[in-house]
């Protein structure tokens, strides 16, 4: 679905791939990977694509058909890449109960709360969908927990 998004989005503005790759600081074949869906785009690639785009990383990953962002985030300065911790600690939840649902370890999960490791678009869009939230929201984008309906 990223692929098709992120193309559609780029044709909108009637740019190139290459044109693409240098505003987000790559080379056009990385952006190529992104737009087929070989590479996992990253959490600040992605939120570099919805603010240039004037969209919600729903709608680029595919979670929305609604083309528009979501209202901007009053959380501005951060060193927090994403609110995994917190809304995980808001539902009651251990690790090892994120863990599970993910199908992986709880070290593994807890290297994505501590920004150690980057989380996959896959993995996103899961607790997005498991929280009953936006990726925008997870991710700082916004402070609006509801989705786009």
């Amino acid at each position: 679905m990223v692929m098709n998004r992120l193309k559609e989005l780029r044709k909108k503005k009637n740019l190139s791939q290459i044109e693409m790759a240098k505003i987000v600081n790559m080379s056009q074949t990385g952006y190529s990977q992104y737009e087929r869906n070989v590479r996992n785009i990253s959490i600040e690639t992605l939120k570099k694509f919805a603010i240039f785009f004037n969209t919600s990383i729903d709608y680029i990953l595919g979670i929305s058909d609604i083309n528009k962002p979501y209202r901007t985030s009053s959380v501005i300065n951060t060193k927090e890449l994403h609110r995994l911790k917190e809304i995980r600690e808001d539902k009651d939840l251990l690790q090892d109960d994120i863990a599970k649902l993910l199908n992986m370890s709880k070290k593994g999960y807890s290297h994505y709360e501590t920004n150690y490791s980057e989380i996959s678009n896959k993995k996103l869009i899961k607790l997005a969908k498991f929280y009953q939230t936006s990726t925008d929201y997870l991710l700082y984008m916004t402070d609006e927990r509801e989705t786009y309906k």
